[in-house]
């Protein structure tokens, strides 16, 4: 089996590493494999005369099984909670940032107005 897995994992990498010049053709040959794939599986519920409910339970099953079910239904989820959140806490912290710098301009504003002051008592003198 190893050997079989390794050889798969390098042409995949060989693949990757080839089809990351040209993303448009990599998408458009993944999604004719997809559906070439899909359809096999289709023909073959078909021919074994299994019910739309055994279908669901049994897709349910394998998709559960190797992680995908939840990763792709409930991920998504997720994903969109992370990035509203991440969106939130960048809104606080520019929030912040801008709060900081209108105190820094004040500063600067006494600073400027204090300097002017000291500047006309020495022109005075």
């Amino acid at each position: 089996m190893k050997p079989i897995t390794t050889f798969f994992l390098k042409t995949e990498d060989r693949a990757r590493r080839y089809f990351e010049r040209i993303p448009f053709i990599q998408a458009f040959l993944a999604g004719i494999g997809v559906i070439i794939f899909w359809r096999g599986v289709w023909e073959w519920c078909d021919r074994a005369d299994i019910s739309p409910l055994l279908s669901i339970v049994l897709g349910s099953l394998i998709l559960g099984g190797v992680g995908v079910f939840v990763q792709t239904f409930i991920g998504n989820t997720i994903i969109i909670k992370n990035v509203k959140r991440e969106e939130r806490n960048e809104q606080r912290a520019i929030r912040e940032i801008e709060g900081e710098v209108v105190t820094e301009e004040v500063t600067l504003a006494e600073l400027s107005a204090k300097l002017d002051r000291v500047i006309e008592q020495i022109e005075k003198k």
